[in-house]
């Protein structure tokens, strides 16, 4: 007799017996593995539970072996946080939580990662019956681990039926290719579009030169080769005798007037263009007007020097002050002076200095030019 070796227990055979007579089925559901209280043990059919269990859980995998049609082949996957201790005995159980079979297992520890080494371990329990329609294996998926075996298993299951759901615009799933003269029309929303075909659909979308030149054609796109053929037949530089295109001009080229083939904006012709058109006010005008500024104003002055601050300072220098007493009578003799010589106690980009003869002080006018 072999050292390793599973039986059914008098409670498993009793049951499988009944099952088969009455044509019902015994359903197994878990998996119990234990240490055998520190030895080997030997199979025993009168066993009603393992001799020292350490777990018991639901079973992942039950199959029906290929060659040996009366082997029920029943796996446990255990993972790494599981262990730490030596597997040697192993049992089923049914949903009623009677021992249906009994076997002794190789001794193998199963390490746990908190002692530094883990790996996930499958329990392989093979039990033989005289009818395995008698007997159910329940897997619950929802606690339960797959092998990598199992599963490379299915997917290549999967993968070579066709049993595979159609992709549509709202769900993932497979599409067969469509022809290229499907894929020319555009129509059927149940076909993928080869690499074939979408250059025969391409190629069937562009505009051929006699296409562009004609103009009428309102489903084909232009490349910009025969773009730029169709513009260079009719497209010239604009002339006093010529119509054509122009390009905008730039600013630059606004303020130097010198280009002769470039169109002025209004924006461009007015940009430098400010007034204030107040008591006391000014006028800016662009600089291809030679940035003029015209200011002006009225000023109620104290006996002595006065500062008058222009309203808006001269980026250049000023040209030019004026003044004239606004509220002298006929017959004054007053007059006013100014110092236009001396830096800041005279003329300036920001202000000018004057005063008059009598020191009576009133409202002057005055008016300036400067760039």
């Amino acid at each position: 007799m072999p050292q390793f070796y599973t039986l059914p227990t008098a409670i498993g055979e009793a049951k499988i017996a009944n099952a088969i007579s009455l044509g019902r089925t015994v359903e197994i559901t878990k998996l119990a593995i234990g240490d055998g209280g520190g030895s080997l043990p030997t199979p025993d059919s009168d066993r009603t539970s393992l001799v020292n269990e350490i777990r018991r859980a639901a079973i992942n995998t039950s199959v029906v072996d290929d060659d040996n049609p009366n082997w029920i082949v029943v796996e446990q996957v255990l993972p790494p946080d599981i262990g730490g201790w030596t597997i040697r005995e192993i049992g089923l159980y049914d949903a009623d939580g009677d021992l249906i079979a009994y076997g002794n297992y190789p001794e193998t520890y199963k390490p746990v990662l908190s002692e530094g080494s883990g790996r996930t371990q499958t329990i392989r329990f093979v039990m033989q019956v005289s009818d395995t329609a008698a007997v159910t294996l329940k897997v619950d998926p929802s606690v339960v681990l797959a092998t990598r075996q199992l599963v490379d298993d299915e997917i290549d299951e999967h993968a070579q039926s066709r049993n595979h759901p159609d992709a549509t615009t709202t769900a993932k799933g497979f599409m067969q290719y469509g022809t290229s003269e499907e894929t020319r029309q555009g129509t059927r929303t149940d076909r993928a579009a080869h690499l074939a075909g979408v250059k025969a659909a391409i190629d069937d979308r562009v505009a051929d030169q006699d296409t562009v030149d004609t103009g009428t054609n309102d489903t084909k796109f232009v490349t910009p080769k025969k773009l730029k053929a169709w513009a260079t037949s009719w497209v010239k530089q604009a002339t006093e005798t010529v119509v054509g295109m122009l390009k905008v001009a730039t600013q630059a080229q606004v303020e130097a007037g010198e280009d002769d083939k470039t169109a002025v904006t209004p924006k461009k012709m007015r940009w430098g263009f400010d007034s204030n058109l107040a008591s006391t006010g000014y006028i800016v005008f662009p600089t291809w007007l030679a940035g003029l500024i015209i200011q002006w104003g009225i000023y109620y002055h104290s006996p002595g020097w006065s500062t008058v601050g222009f309203p808006i300072t001269y980026p250049n220098a000023p040209l030019w002050v004026g003044i004239t007493d606004v509220d002298q009578s006929p017959g004054d003799t007053e007059y006013f002076s100014l110092d236009v010589f001396y830096g800041n106690e005279g003329v300036t980009q920001t202000h000018f200095k004057f005063t008059d003869n009598i020191g009576g002080g009133g409202r002057v006018r005055w008016f300036s030019i400067g760039h």
